[in-house]
């Protein structure tokens, strides 16, 4: 039996995922200086948003990462974990977008849930297929 194959692709996305880690980190940082607000959000709404585009972010990055990799070691097409990495991060972004904006209704948000999700479910999906075909075979 041939050892797993680096996921290559995946690494790609995780250093992607790391560099816009870094930018939302930075709009937080940066909104906390100048609100003065070294804890919490003080009840500047502008600082309660980049903390939760931050957080949303942080809550599936990790989930995702850990799909994309296990799925491309098990074998799965490359193609499609170059198409859920890039879903992913396209979501995160519209997401972060979304969540900076005062609408109470915005398609930014919505569609990068959507994408999340999606990549999720398709990223997991495939997974059991691949993996339930090598425990019961």
């Amino acid at each position: 039996m041939a050892p797993p194959a680096l996921p290559y692709v995946t690494a790609f996305y995780a250093a992607l995922a790391g560099l816009l880690c870094v930018v939302m980190s930075s709009l937080v940082i940066r909104q906390r200086m100048r609100t003065r607000i070294s804890i919490g959000d003080g009840g500047d709404d502008r600082l309660e948003r980049m903390i939760r585009v931050f957080g949303n972010f942080a809550e599936y990055a990790a989930l995702v990462l850990v799909l994309l990799a296990l799925l491309e070691i098990c074998g799965g097409p490359r193609w499609l974990v170059h198409a859920l990495g890039g879903c992913f991060i396209v979501g995160r972004l519209a997401h972060a977008y979304g969540l900076t904006s005062t609408l109470d209704i915005n398609p930014g948000r919505s569609a990068g849930i959507t994408l999340t999700l999606l990549t999720i479910l398709v990223a997991s999906g495939t997974l059991l297929v691949l993996v339930a075909r090598k425990i019961f075979a």
